[in-house]
């Protein structure tokens, strides 16, 4: 009984994988076909997260920075106080040319009386022309300094509306560059604003790719550090090349994620060949192994591990070279990390 055992035991650890895999029980997979398209190859390259879309804002008045509400990393909306200047002088002033008006408005009413009555003695000819054009001229010149006045406060007005400084756009702050109680002078800058609906991942680009890369081309973006997975746009190359490496920087677009910050890595599928035909299947079928590329086929009821090499990559499928796959041939997309190679499966939706 005992040699039985041992003979048993030793059968097992010399057989091949194959044939224990042939004897486990059937696996239960979900499988896809395998089709053929014409795409282009493409190359992962690094870049960096960027803003498209920066502005330095600056106040237009002069003033003591009162309030300060720009805070590193706040996302803001636009039309968002980021700072305020006290505006004391300028509520001083506004009531000031406002009781010079209405002292105006008093001294229009008393002269355009006069005038009035001036006038009807004048049709009566119980009045000099002279007295008539004098009230008259004084008429109009209490007009035209009411006007002057009147444009004066709407400027105070606007200076007052000016002294909150606010954002731009829709964004981000990224640096902010002023403090509270400190003087601004016109024109400074009081904190810097990156726009979240103008992200890009920059690349440096080779200048032999340049011709394969089309505005409006969806590409794969990664984003390592958040375990993004998101889908680019290419909005085009800056027209300048490095002297020194040939190459240029390539924009595509992202969406803004929460946690994104200028400068961190993301690496993005870019198109480096003309179309050609390529086996396209699930990514979720890929099984990475020692460096390599593999997926599980399914032929007459068993699973077979096939390397395979990845050509292109766009969204959730993968471009593969037409050997040693076939269009219409079925691969393994869940189940197949449990899988060994020629183990019978159960094909299930």
């Amino acid at each position: 009984m005992r040699y039985a055992s041992v003979i048993c035991s030793l059968i097992w650890l010399f057989s091949p994988p194959s044939v224990l895999a042939a004897e486990a029980p059937a696996a239960r997979v979900v499988v896809a076909t395998v089709t053929d398209q014409q795409i282009n190859e493409t190359t992962r390259l690094l870049g960096i997260i960027d803003f498209d879309r920066v502005s330095r804002v600056s106040g237009e008045i002069p003033g003591s920075i009162t309030e300060q509400y720009a805070i590193e990393g706040m996302r803001i909306k636009a039309g968002d106080p980021l700072v305020e200047l006290n505006t004391d002088f300028i509520h001083k002033d506004i009531e000031i040319k406002q009781k010079q008006r209405d002292q105006f408005s008093a001294d229009l009413q008393k002269v355009g009386t006069s005038l009035k009555r001036l006038e009807n003695l004048l049709k009566k000819k119980s009045a000099s022309r002279q007295t008539y054009d004098d009230a008259l001229y004084d008429h109009r010149s209490l007009q035209k300094k009411r006007e002057s006045l009147d444009l004066e406060l709407q400027r105070l007005r606007i200076e007052l509306e000016k002294s909150t400084i606010r954002a731009p756009f829709d964004g981000i702050v990224l640096e902010k560059l002023k403090e509270r109680g400190e003087w601004m002078d016109r024109g400074a800058a009081v904190a810097v604003v990156a726009s979240t609906h103008d992200v890009i991942a920059s690349i440096a680009l080779s200048e032999q790719l340049i011709r394969f890369q089309e505005p409006g081309t969806p590409v794969p973006v990664t984003v390592s550090s958040l375990d993004l997975q998101l889908e680019g746009k290419v909005l085009g190359i800056k027209p300048v090349a490095t002297l020194r490496s040939k190459s240029a920087t390539l924009k595509v677009g992202i969406p803004f994620k929460p946690g994104m910050v200028r400068n961190m890595s993301a690496s993005v599928e870019v198109p480096s060949s003309e179309n050609r035909r390529l086996l396209i299947i699930p990514r979720d079928a890929l099984i990475r192994k020692n460096g390599a590329d593999f997926v599980y086929t399914v032929e007459q009821g068993k699973a077979s591990l096939v390397p395979v090499d990845i050509l292109a990559r766009r969204g959730d499928t993968a471009g593969v070279a037409p050997v040693p796959l076939k269009p219409g041939m079925l691969v393994v997309v869940d189940g197949n990390d449990r899988l060994q190679p020629g183990q019978a499966v159960q094909i299930v939706e």
